[in-house]
């Protein structure tokens, strides 16, 4: 009898345990997330995740991503997965066309990928457990982010929380840079105090706990400015908060709404029932939650102040509901990113 078809001899739970031991950390892991994967398969494939995204997505009827007409019929299937055709636009689309999913070949490992996104890990990280590309890991996180920043700013109710923070302009990732010379990370401005070398994010919370957070300039924020980021989203508030810089006092009045002014300097933190703590803790627990990335570049600020934004809102939830949130979310607001966009992106303010 030829050995080569002898059965093989089997493995003790010692020798595979000592085998398995002998990995360094990177193949352990590698290991544990394979033998789970063949282990426990996630019941949401690829096929019945994109399924239940178009139930969420088309839940009010299937409409045209591209123009938004409600005109469309099908126009035969490719590779399994139905297709539709506009009759307003004469485009052809399927059911992720506009969301993330859109153009990847890889749809079965997006489940594990937004995990590890919520859980923050880096770009490197995730490609050594997913065996990804880090230009696809680089790609997938700035598709769901692209998304999740359009979705509609928050109505605000009842007192409302202003204030501002500033980080140092980043030009991560540009090339030829030629104006100035280059930064170490962690380097700090030319200037002193607040500067047209920062960045100025403006967050704004209510007492329920809606929030918005956007780069709203560089330096101190103006009145246009504030009106810009904020506008349409006070027909509710009764009372603003802010400290003590002008531009608030000039905003209450314009928006006609009662203003509480908190001046620092004062040692003047709680009036009664009125502060910005709440906008503040939001600032420390960004600031915290984006030092594991070692620098992000200012044109993608926006990007990760709506990654946090949804972790904030929904920190007491499990893993698998943040998980599934962000997917929905992202797939919620066409957007039509690619590759190309996404590594064209230009800095850009609110206008």
């Amino acid at each position: 009898m030829d050995v080569s078809l002898k059965p093989a001899a089997p493995v003790s739970f010692a020798d595979a345990f000592a085998a398995v031991r002998a990995f360094d950390v990177a193949e352990q892991t590698r290991f544990l997330n394979t033998l789970r994967s063949a282990l426990f398969p996630n019941t949401l494939t690829a096929v019945t995740m994109a399924a239940n995204l178009t139930e969420q997505r088309f839940h009010k009827g299937l409409t045209c991503p591209h123009c938004g007409s409600e005109h469309v019929r099908r126009h035969g299937r490719y590779r399994g997965r139905q297709r539709y055709r506009c009759k307003a636009c004469e485009i052809t689309f399927n059911d992720v066309t506009g969301t993330p999913l859109a153009g990847t070949h890889l749809r079965e490992k997006w489940l594990d990928y937004i995990e590890r996104m919520v859980k923050g890990l880096p770009l490197r990280k995730i490609c050594e457990e997913l065996e990804i590309s880090l230009n696809t890991a680089f790609v997938w996180r700035h598709k769901v982010l692209n998304a999740m920043k359009r979705i509609d700013k928050v109505a605000f109710k009842g007192m409302l929380e202003v204030d501002e923070t500033h980080m140092l302009h980043s030009r991560k990732g540009e090339k030829n840079i030629t104006d100035r010379n280059s930064r170490k990370r962690g380097g700090a401005a030319n200037k002193r105090g607040i500067s047209n070398e920062q960045d100025c994010i403006l967050v704004a919370r209510d007492r329920t706990g809606q929030t918005h957070a956007q780069l709203a300039c560089l330096g101190r924020i103006s009145l246009r400015q504030a009106m810009t980021v904020l506008n349409g989203a006070l027909a509710e508030v009764t009372v603003l908060c802010s400290d003590a810089h002008g531009t608030w006092k000039a905003f209450a009045t314009a928006e006609k709404i009662s203003h509480v002014e908190l001046n620092a300097s004062k040692k003047q933190r709680v009036k009664n029932i009125y502060h910005i703590q709440n906008v503040n803790g939001f600032h420390g627990r960004f600031k915290g939650w984006l030092a594991r990335f070692n620098g992000v570049a200012s044109k993608f600020l926006d990007n990760y102040l709506a990654w946090h934004r949804f972790l904030d809102a929904h920190s007491h939830e499990s893993m698998i509901s943040k998980r599934d949130g962000i997917l929905a979310t992202a797939c919620m607001a066409p957007a039509i990113v690619t590759y190309r966009t996404i590594r064209n992106t230009t800095f850009a303010l609110p206008s």
